[in-house]
């Protein structure tokens, strides 16, 4: 009975584990539903870049700015910089065959 128990909560622990990690898609899609009430450029950013990402780095949220990137593959592929106190929004492109600045605009 004992190793039934504890091959029962391996098995339980194990299904837990793997939906925790998931995949990258839904990892960033829940950084932007978890943030974006709090965070008012995910908005936009969501729709000018999408959220299909394996992953995305926070860089820095302290001061007046915000910086994220947003990765595949291990390379970031595009940037964004948010200036608190002006409100405005920055997307760049940072891949090889990406088009620069995205989107330069005050949000709010």
């Amino acid at each position: 009975m004992k190793k039934i128990l504890k091959l029962s909560f391996a098995v339980v622990l194990s299904t837990v584990l793997l939906a925790a990690c998931g995949s990258g898609e839904e990892n960033a899609s829940s950084f932007f539903a978890e943030n974006e009430s709090d965070w008012p450029e995910l908005e936009v950013i969501e729709n000018e870049i999408g959220s299909d990402f394996e992953s995305i780095n926070v860089e820095n949220d302290e001061g007046n700015s915000r910086v994220i990137l947003y990765e595949n593959n291990g390379k970031p592929e595009y940037k964004s910089i948010y200036i608190l106190d002006e409100q405005r929004l920055k997307i760049m492109s940072t891949g090889e065959d990406g088009e620069g600045q995205v989107y330069n605009e005050v949000i709010g």
